[in-house]
């Protein structure tokens, strides 16, 4: 089965709830399920496309409800999670168990790794450092000035692949759909492609099927080509 995940995209915690859910699904959900990923970029206009709900499950992580039939898991944080009251009062009337929120969480993959816990039994220790640095990043809760300005550890230097691209006031715009999957998979691929020494096993294309990493790495040669 297809588990399409759609994530925030350019954004630390973002990638790493996307990778602990994928990680959350395969352990206790769908241990054959295949992931396929989508980077959403907030935008003024209609932000789900019909044609983004492909897989025999659809999710949303770190990112807006969305009221989509289609639509079998949520998890977000923000306190912009609904666009319009309806889609506010659609939430609430879902019985699914499976859209959840809670503003107050400080990153939404603590929050995944609450309720994978507390909720199915799924635990994944080799993944507390990722559920500990999506929280100081997306949380601000950084030590000193030193720690957020230098960006000495692995998971602060990962934080400058997640940035966007600027360049000019077209950067103010949402890519279209055809760039979005391309620069949100170059992304992750590039993640992949820093794996080194001092860099922990938790970065987030790590924490993804080895197939859709492979995958990652063909497009990654595609791109740069």
């Amino acid at each position: 089965m297809l588990e399409r995940v759609l994530y925030h995209d350019h954004c630390f915690d973002g990638a790493a709830s996307a990778a602990f859910f994928s990680r959350f699904i395969a352990g206790a959900v769908h241990p054959d399920a295949e992931f396929a990923y989508t980077g959403m970029a907030h935008k003024a206009s209609q932000l789900f496309d019909p044609a983004l709900f492909d897989g025999d499950e659809n999710a949303i992580v770190d990112f807006k409800y969305c009221s989509d039939p289609r639509l079998t898991w949520w998890f977000d944080h923000h306190q912009s999670a609904f666009l319009t009251p309806e889609d506010a009062e659609h939430y609430r009337r879902d019985g699914s168990g499976r859209k959840l929120y809670d503003p107050s969480y400080k990153s939404c993959t603590s929050f995944i790794c609450a309720v994978a816990c507390e909720r199915f039994g799924f635990r994944a220790p080799d993944l507390d450092d990722l559920v500990h640095w999506s929280l100081v990043i997306d949380g601000a809760q950084y030590p000193d000035a030193r720690t957020a300005v230098e960006l000495g550890a692995p998971a602060m230097k990962l934080t400058l692949r997640s940035a966007p691209r600027v360049s000019g006031p077209r950067s103010r715009s949402a890519p279209t759909r055809g760039r979005r999957r391309r620069r949100s998979t170059t992304w992750l691929a590039s993640v992949s492609g820093t794996a080194g020494a001092d860099t922990p096993a938790w970065a987030p294309s790590a924490c993804l099927p080895a197939n859709w990493r492979r995958r990652a790495r063909s497009r990654r040669r595609l791109w740069r080509s």
